[in-house]
């Protein structure tokens, strides 16, 4: 269950998650999964279990790695989840582990380690070496490490009809996830040319924030051995883990699907969308929810679903599965300020926006030059990181934008990044807003996951994106979250976006002004 959660945040935020940690020690187990997207072999898992002696005690240090290629608009991406922790024989937790991939030649590092029930982590950045956040997060003690969760069903002896729950330490989210366990019954499942008689299970994390990830299904043998695991990802399809041999994890992927940005199909085409005043979309849930969660999903995904906090979005209706979404440009500053007070969060330079940088202010300096008003700077700023930025895709997974100030390269994310940490180191109150933009595939309309940055100004938020450089953000562009990025060095801020993915949506064009 574990791997597949890093996966889908992984996946979900879009990044690229990477382990540097020493394997060193006498390798007492291995197993291979070979991996299959939407039916087609896509990559591999690969958990490993080095035995070594630390201060006169065995500890167990285990490394689970997946690798995955995904085709999107022509071109493969490799995904790599990977997480890792030391326990000893006892399945006491020692340690955990993690590197993630931010960037080109970026990395995030944690490590921690436990003490008297205490898990004192850190979560190190690239910029200042040296510079990290601390935490002392309290571990419950019926905690579970890798080798714990693996061995869990065994030792319960579980049967068809089981419920239960347990806590695993995720590093993915720097925090302690529940897990909740039914073990439905056996079946006759078919497996290599023949069938097998293997016991069902369904693993469903608890939410995270307000986000539920997607659940898992496990099948295991009479010796509760793993064969295979199945689950759902929002925007990437059925991915599927099947216990085999080196070889075949190994073996030559299929043709591989062209899954395209994380999109949901438009009825109709919108032209000159952005130059709109306003858009009314119906949006039409269509996950099948199991029975008794579907009223409490739905009217989270109604009322919570997308952004209606800063005017430019309204629910005009809501019912049943349907909402009625009214996104309205917001093309100046109001003539008179109707309040000028702003948290400084979205002044301050943080982690990711880091405006503070030198080269960030510098670039900043070059962009306004001699302009004075600030929504004048803003769209200067945007207008700057257009034409001097190169748009790569899937090279740089969430870099920050001290990073993006040197390299000039990204996708959306670093485009909108870069332009709020400009705004800041001009005094300007910025943050990124997260959702959906209009574009089209081929001749098929879509909306597909976008980043964007939102300016402070005269009192009100205004976006601006310098993916497009047209001076303001229109009804193309539908919001669900934004974030000041304070105090964050995960990816959480984007899992909002996972909730709406998760329910399946559907848009459809109901009027255009």
């Amino acid at each position: 269950m574990r791997y597949l959660l890093s996966l889908s945040l992984a996946w979900a935020l879009g990044v690229t998650l990477s382990l540097a940690q020493d394997a060193s020690g006498k390798l007492v187990r291995e197993h291979w999964d070979a991996a299959f997207l939407n039916g087609q072999k896509a990559g591999h898992f690969r958990t490993t279990v080095h035995e070594f002696n630390k201060a006169g005690q065995t500890v167990y240090r285990v490394t689970r790695e997946l690798r995955l290629s995904v085709k999107r608009f022509g071109d493969v991406a490799q995904l790599r989840a990977s997480t890792g922790n030391d326990e000893t024989p006892d399945g006491k937790l020692l340690g955990v582990f993690m590197t993630q991939a931010l960037g080109t030649n970026q990395l995030l590092r944690l490590n921690g380690t436990v003490e008297d029930g205490v898990l004192h982590d850190s979560i190190e950045g690239p910029q200042v070496p040296g510079q990290r956040i601390e935490r002392r997060i309290t571990l419950p003690d019926d905690l579970l490490t890798y080798l714990g969760e693996d061995d869990l069903l065994a030792r319960k002896k579980a049967k068809p009809g089981d419920r239960f729950s347990y806590r695993l330490f995720e590093p993915t989210v720097n925090n302690v996830v529940r897990i909740q366990v039914e073990v439905k019954g056996y079946e006759d499942l078919p497996l290599e040319g023949g069938s097998r008689r293997l016991l069902r299970v369904i693993s469903k994390p608890d939410r995270i924030g307000d986000v539920q990830l997607p659940a898992s299904t496990q099948w295991y043998d009479e010796a509760y051995q793993l064969v295979l695991v199945q689950s759902e990802l929002p925007g990437l399809g059925e991915l599927t883990l099947r216990r085999t041999t080196r070889e075949a994890a190994l073996a030559p992927n299929g043709r591989l699907q062209d899954l395209g940005q994380q999109s949901v199909p438009l009825d109709r085409s919108i032209a000159n969308v952005h130059s709109r005043r306003q858009v009314v979309y119906r949006v039409t849930f269509t996950k099948d929810f199991e029975s008794g969660e579907a009223d409490e999903r739905l009217t989270e995904l109604r009322e919570r679903g997308f952004a209606t906090d800063d005017g430019r979005q309204a629910i005009l209706a809501a019912e049943g599965r349907s909402l009625e979404l009214q996104v309205t440009a917001r093309r100046e500053p109001p003539t008179k300020a109707s309040n000028l007070i702003v948290p400084q969060e979205f002044l301050d330079s943080n982690f990711f926006i880091n405006s503070a940088d030198e080269k960030v202010r510098e670039l900043s300096r070059q962009a306004v030059g001699t302009i004075g008003d600030p929504w004048r700077k803003a769209q200067a700023i945007e207008r700057w990181v257009r034409q001097n930025m190169q748009a790569v895709a899937f090279t740089e997974a969430m870099a920050t934008a001290d990073h993006v100030a040197r390299t000039l390269r990204g996708d959306c994310t670093e485009f909108a990044m870069l332009t709020a940490a400009m705004c800041r180191a001009q005094g300007i109150p910025s943050r990124t807003a997260i959702g959906l933009v209009y574009y089209l595939d081929g001749q098929r309309p879509k909306l597909g996951y976008h980043m964007w940055t939102e300016v402070w100004v005269q009192g009100e938020w205004l976006g601006l994106d310098a993916t497009l450089g047209l001076g303001s953000v229109g009804p193309g562009h539908v919001k669900i979250t934004d974030h000041s990025w304070r105090d964050v060095r995960s990816m959480i801020p984007l899992l909002p976006v996972m909730r709406v993915m998760s329910g399946k949506p559907k848009f459809e064009v109901v009027r255009v002004e």
